[in-house]
C-alpha cells in the first residue's frame, strides 16, 4: 500500500503533541529515507530561561524513525510492528533559537533490517539525530532504538 507523503505530513503536523510543541515536519523524501523537522521557539515551548523546553526537543525526536521505517516497508507491501523501544538524549547547549533536525535512514540500514527480519522475524536498530540551532550549534543529540517485528515471518519461522 503506497502512502501519500503529503497526507502523512499533514497528519503529523496537526497531531496535537507535535502541534502544541511547535514541531513541524517540513520535508519527506520520496522514498521516506529522510525527514526534516523544525522545532520553533515560541511562548508555548519556552522555559523560564527563554530557551526551548527539553521535553519539546525530546518530543521532536520521538516519532520520526519508526514512522519512516513503517512507510518504507509499507511501500514494499510488508506490514510490520514498529515502535520506539528506547531513547536517550543529551542536551549540549541551551536552545535559544528554533532548531532543525534531519532524520536519515540509509539503504544499508534498510537492507540490514530486511535481512534480520527475514532470518529472525524481529530486529532492533539504533539511530542518532541532532537538534541544531540557527548558529549551526548542536543543542541536543538523541539516540533512538527502533524495534521492528514481522509477525507473518515469525509464524513461518515457528516461534
Amino acid at each position: 500500500m503506497k502512502t501519500s507523503r503529503f497526507l502523512l505530513k499533514f497528519v503529523l503536523n496537526i497531531f496535537p503533541p507535535l502541534l502544541f510543541n511547535r514541531i513541524v515536519l517540513k520535508e519527506i523524501s520520496n522514498d521516506f529515507l529522510e525527514m526534516k523537522v523544525i522545532v520553533r521557539r515560541t511562548l508555548f515551548n519556552m522555559n523560564f530561561h527563554k530557551t526551548i523546553f527539553g521535553g519539546s526537543i525530546f518530543s521532536a525526536c520521538d516519532p520520526y524513525f519508526p514512522t519512516m521505517y513503517y512507510h518504507i516497508f509499507a511501500n514494499k507491501n510488508r506490514k510490520l510492528i514498529i515502535w520506539l523501544k528506547s531513547a536517550e538524549i543529551q542536551y549540549l547547549k541551551p536552545a535559544d533559537s528554533s532548531l532543525k533536525l534531519h532524520f536519515q535512514i540509509t539503504e544499508e540500514d534498510v537492507m540490514e533490517v530486511e535481512r534480520n527480519l527475514n532470518e529472525k522475524g524481529k530486529y532492533e536498530i539504533w539511530h542518532t539525530v541532532e537538534a541544531i540551532n540557527k548558529k549551526e550549534d548542536i543543542c541536543a543529540r538523541a539516540k533512538m532504538l527502533v524495534y521492528l517485528r514481522d509477525d507473518d515471518k515469525k509464524k513461518k519461522l515457528g516461534f
